[in-house]
């Protein structure tokens, strides 16, 4: 697990804030031979730390109201 702090604005807090900003690793699929296949397949293509970083999901903490807040959609 990754951790760093940033500041954000909260929108439960309503406004600009410290979070805790941190990467958690996403379950595994039960498909073991197929997800083994692809990994290997992507690790090929883009690299292993590229192709490793979907299986990660970014979660920052308002450290002042506690809010959770999951940002899988960062570009």
């Amino acid at each position: 697990m990754l951790t760093t702090k940033e500041v954000h604005h909260c929108f439960q807090c309503d406004s600009e804030t410290s979070h805790i900003v941190v990467l958690v690793r996403d379950e595994p699929k039960q498909n073991g031979l197929q997800d083994f296949f692809g990994g290997f397949i992507k690790g090929a293509a883009v690299g292993a730390f590229e192709a490793n970083m979907d299986e990660f999901s970014r979660h920052s903490i308002c450290e002042q109201c506690g809010k959770k807040t999951i940002n899988d959609n960062l570009t």
